[in-house]
C-alpha cells in the first residue's frame, strides 16, 4: 500500500511549525494538521511583551524620582497597551506561519482529526484519512483545573482566558508554576492589589535556595503578599466577595486566577484505540521521543517535560529526524537554557548547585558575582541579582544561574560554552565593551581562578618562593 506522507504532524504550536519546516528541509513530504485548539504563540507575545512594558514604566519612575524629567508622568494606560499588543500580534499573526509553510510545500489542513487503526493505521478527517509513515503530535496544552470545593460555582480565571483592563483591583492567583509568578509581578506592577498563593513549602521548587530567596525578597518588596505552604481548600461568595480558605487564612478577593500546572487535552485523538500509552494526562515517550507505538512520535508540554518553547522545538528537532529516517538520536536537556519572566529575569543551564554537590560531592567550586559591582547595573539602577557559576574543579561549567538584566541573553553564552567544552578560564579572554552586563563573565571567571588559587597551596607556595629569590636577586 502506497502512503500519501513520510510525516504528519498534528498541533498548533511553535514546535509544530519548527516540525515541519525541519521535515521539509530534509525534504519529506509533510501534512500539518492544525486541528481546532487556539496557537500557544499568542501566549509567548502576551507575556513578553506585558513583561516589556512593566520593565520600561519602572524606568519610568526611576526618571520622577530623580526628577531627570519632572513633567513625565509615570501610567501606564492599559486600554492602549491591549491595542498595542493586538497590533504586534497582527504584524507577526500565526496564520503567516501556515502560509510560509505552505509556501514551503506542507500540505496545512486547518481541521481536526482522529487515529484509526484498522485496516491500517492512519489519521482520519472529515472527508478522508492521512496515511503515512510516521506521525508526531505537537499540541499544546490548557490550564487543569483543580479539585477546590466551591471553586466551579465561584468562577475563576486562567492565563488563557483573562483580559488585562477587565480585571478589577483586588487579585488572588493560585500558582503552581513560574507563570503565576510572573503574573503575580506584572499585574502588580499595572496597579493591581495582588495575593499570591503557593501550596508547597517553596515558589520555585527546582531551583537552589539563593536564587528563591532573591525572588520572593523581591516579590515582598514590591508589595505582593505571599502566602506559601498555603493549600486552599474552599472557595466561597460572600456578600458578593470571593473569600478563599487557605491553609489558616480566610482571604477576600474580587477574583481568582488560576496559574496551574498545564495538561493536554487528548481525549479526541483517540489514542487508547493505536495502544499509545497515557499516564498522568501525558503522553509516554522514550529518550527518542517516540511513544509505546514505533510510528507515532510526541514533543512539547504534551510529554509532560519542560513547558517552553525552545526546549519543545529542540525536542520537534530530534523527533523529526528520528521519524524520518531511524531513531538514533536521543534528547539531552543538560545544554538547553531556559528562563522565567521574573522582575529581575531568571534564567539557568545545567546542573543547579544541589544537584551538582550530589552528583560529584567535593569536586565542584561554586563561584557567585552579584550585579552590584557592574557598572551598567548602577546607571539604570538595576543592581539586584547575581550570576552563579558551577564547575568541577578542573574548570568544566557543570551549570549557571543568573538573576538579573538581560540574564536571559548571557545565558547562551554559559550554554554554548557548556555544549562545546568551554571551560569557565577562558571567559576571563572576554573583552566585552565598556558598560555592558557581559562584563560579569570575565569578572566571574577571574574571581574562580582567584579561589581555585587559594586552595592550591603547593602552587601558591611556589610562587611565592620564586618571587621572593628573585627579588634577592635583583639585589
Amino acid at each position: 500500500m502506497s502512503l500519501d506522507y513520510d510525516l504528519v504532524i498534528v498541533g498548533n504550536t511553535l514546535e509544530a511549525f519548527s516540525a515541519a519546516f525541519q521535515a521539509v528541509k530534509l525534504k519529506a513530504r509533510v501534512a500539518l494538521v492544525l486541528g481546532n485548539n487556539k496557537s500557544s504563540i499568542d501566549d509567548e507575545i502576551d507575556r513578553f511583551i506585558l513583561n516589556y512594558f512593566a520593565y520600561l514604566d519602572q524606568h519610568w519612575q526611576n526618571l520622577t524620582q530623580w526628577e531627570l524629567n519632572p513633567k513625565v508622568i509615570s501610567h501606564l494606560d492599559i486600554t492602549a497597551l491591549q491595542k498595542y499588543i493586538a497590533q504586534i500580534k497582527q504584524d507577526i499573526s500565526d496564520d503567516n506561519y501556515p502560509i510560509t509553510l505552505a509556501r514551503a510545500g506542507v500540505d496545512v489542513i486547518d481541521e481536526s482529526g482522529e487515529f484509526c487503526r484498522l485496516p491500517h493505521l492512519g489519521f482520519v478527517l472529515r472527508n478522508r484519512t492521512l496515511r503515512s509513515r510516521r506521525y508526531l503530535l505537537a499540541m499544546g496544552s490548557v490550564s487543569s483545573i483543580p479539585d477546590i470545593q466551591g471553586l466551579s460555582d465561584t468562577g475563576y480565571l486562567t492565563p488563557e482566558t483573562l483580559v488585562i483592563d477587565r480585571l478589577p483591583h483586588q487579585l488572588m492567583i493560585l500558582s503552581q508554576t513560574p507563570l503565576g509568578i510572573e503574573l503575580a509581578q506584572i499585574l502588580n506592577r499595572l496597579g493591581k492589589q495582588v495575593t499570591l498563593v503557593v501550596e508547597t513549602s517553596n515558589i520555585l521548587p527546582q531551583e537552589d535556595s539563593d536564587v528563591v530567596q532573591l525572588i520572593q525578597a523581591q516579590l515582598e518588596s514590591e508589595g505582593i503578599k505571599l502566602l506559601i505552604n498555603c493549600p486552599v481548600t474552599q472557595v466561597r461568595i460572600i456578600d458578593d466577595k470571593k473569600w478563599i480558605q487557605a491553609g489558616n487564612e480566610a482571604i477576600e478577593a474580587e477574583e481568582i486566577i488560576l496559574a496551574t500546572q498545564k495538561k493536554p487535552n487528548l481525549a479526541h485523538l483517540n489514542l487508547e484505540g493505536i495502544k499509545v500509552a497515557v499516564k498522568r494526562n501525558q503522553i509516554v515517550v522514550n529518550s527518542k521521543l517516540q511513544t509505546t507505538h514505533s510510528k507515532i512520535y510526541a514533543c512539547g508540554s504534551i510529554t509532560g517535560g519542560y513547558n517552553l518553547s525552545n526546549i519543545a522545538q529542540y525536542e520537534a528537532n530530534i523527533a523529526v529526524k528520528n521519524a524520518i529516517f531511524y531513531p538514533w538520536f536521543q534528547v539531552n536537556y543538560q545544554f538547553y537554557p531556559f528562563r522565567i519572566f521574573t522582575h529581575p529575569i531568571l534564567s539557568r543551564v545545567g546542573l543547579t548547585e544541589n544537584q551538582a554537590r550530589q552528583r560529584y560531592d567535593k569536586d565542584i567550586i561554586v563561584v557567585r558575582q552579584d550585579y552590584k559591582t557592574l557598572t551598567k547595573a548602577q546607571i539604570l539602577d538595576e543592581m539586584t541579582g547575581f550570576c552563579k557559576i558551577i564547575t568541577r574543579r578542573n574548570g568544566k561549567i557543570l551549570g549557571g544561574h543568573l538573576v538579573g538584566n538581560q540574564s536571559d541573553e548571557l545565558i547562551n553564552l554559559v550554554a554554548f560554552a557548556m555544549k562545546h567544552n568551554i571551560k569557565i578560564q577562558q571567559f576571563s579572554q572576554l573583552f566585552s565593551p565598556d558598560v555592558t552586563t557581559c562584563e560579569i563573565l570575565a569578572q566571574i571567571s577571574n574571581n574562580w581562578q582567584c579561589q581555585k588559587a587559594q586552595t592550591n597551596h603547593i602552587l601558591s607556595d611556589c610562587l611565592e618562593t620564586l618571587l621572593f629569590w628573585r627579588r634577592k636577586w635583583n639585589q
